[in-house]
């Protein structure tokens, strides 16, 4: 249950319901603060899109895969979020759980058996790997306890567990863990956070992947108003190009997501969006291609589509996932030489500064 937490938390669900009201949209971009193509220095100080623009997002995603030594270390995340919530970001965990079946805390082992295992019920108490679920909860305890303000204050963070639950790529997926399960698993999840661990600067959202068309739909998985304060929705556009059919669905699941923010009384955002071009003659890109991409104004086009309605501009976020790569980004970059002078510049740049300039876009301060 979501009780007595740090007055950050409260702050921070504040801003987002004022931004839903204001015709404004806060920006986000996952591991930004210490991944990236451009970025020399992966302390929080510098992440591509400062680099291109002068600023960082107002919100900057990281994971738990961090703890393991995937995606940086669990130290430098700390510093990193530390230094974010100085500069001015909200910052928002999301988890990429290993599947504790397999004998290791390895997100990564793609073996046939990568989702098997009946992992979400023997999680839960009274099954076999009870106890190593609870050291990775233990862990994620201990990291909202180093991250402190210069002042000592918890930062105030959103938690986003158990993502995309209504797909079949986790082993949290409907296909692997019923309906009923996984409420049981989300609500011990954050009981177990908040009541035994004692962690109050967690806000709670649930993030099931898009598209839906009814209420019905996107609750189906919902783990009630009593854990959750941010609804959100996870969705990408693949292969874009014009009359794909992306922004009728998109306004459909946007018209949805509005009406229950408005009935349980809670913001909502798109936790995660991109585009991810996927295949084309030179290679296979999942996010932007490194040039010859059909949709060249994508971010001015989806902030022009976004604004067209009103549950579209009640969308208090939307955050886009990583830049691990020069093969694998979400938003385009630039890159300088020692002396300053620029050696490349993604072809999207230019649309991507306009959005970021729009007054309508919320970046960092």
């Amino acid at each position: 249950m979501l009780n007595d937490r740090h007055p950050g938390v409260y702050e921070l669900l504040e801003r987002l319901e004022d931004v839903s009201y204001s015709g404004s949209f806060l920006f986000g971009h996952q591991n930004a603060g210490h991944i990236g193509v451009s970025i020399k220095a992966a302390d929080g100080s510098e992440s591509d899109i400062k680099n291109l623009t002068g600023r960082h997002p107002s919100i900057v995603g990281i994971d738990t895969l961090s703890f393991y030594g995937y995606e940086g270390d669990y130290d430098q995340l700390v510093k990193v979020t530390k230094e974010l919530h100085k500069e001015g970001c909200i910052i928002t965990l999301s988890s990429h759980m290993p599947n504790f079946s397999l004998g290791g805390d390895d997100f990564y082992d793609y073996s046939p058996n990568f989702t098997d295992g009946d992992v979400g019920r023997r999680i839960m108490p009274g099954g076999d790997l009870n106890a190593k679920y609870l050291r990775f909860l233990d862990k994620i305890a201990e990291f909202a306890s180093e991250c402190v303000d210069v002042d000592g204050e918890p930062i105030p963070m959103l938690f986003r567990p158990f993502h995309e639950d209504n797909g079949s790529w986790f082993w949290w997926g409907r296909e692997f863990l019923p309906d009923d399960d996984y409420i049981k698993l989300f609500r011990y999840t954050v009981d177990y956070l908040q009541e035994e661990k004692n962690v109050r600067n967690f806000a709670y959202a649930y993030s099931p992947n898009g598209f839906f068309a009814s209420n019905d739909e996107y609750l189906g998985r919902y783990p009630g108003d009593d854990y959750i304060d941010v609804l959100g929705m996870d969705i990408y556009r693949d292969r874009p190009e014009a009359g794909d059919g992306f922004y009728e669905k998109m306004k459909t699941s946007l018209e949805v997501m509005w009406q229950l923010a408005l009935e349980h009384g809670k913001p909502y955002a798109i936790t995660e969006l991109g585009i991810r071009v996927l295949d084309s003659v030179e290679g296979y890109y999942e996010g932007l291609a490194p040039s010859g991409n059909k949709v060249i104004d994508w971010f001015t086009e989806f902030l022009s589509f976004v604004t067209s309605f009103e549950a579209g501009s009640r969308c208090s976020y939307f955050l886009t996932w990583a830049n691990f790569s020069d093969q694998q980004f979400w938003v385009p970059y630039e890159l300088k030489d020692e002396s300053g002078r620029v050696t490349f510049r993604h072809e999207m740049c230019d649309d991507f500064e306009a959005f970021c300039e729009d007054p309508r876009i919320i970046m960092a301060p």
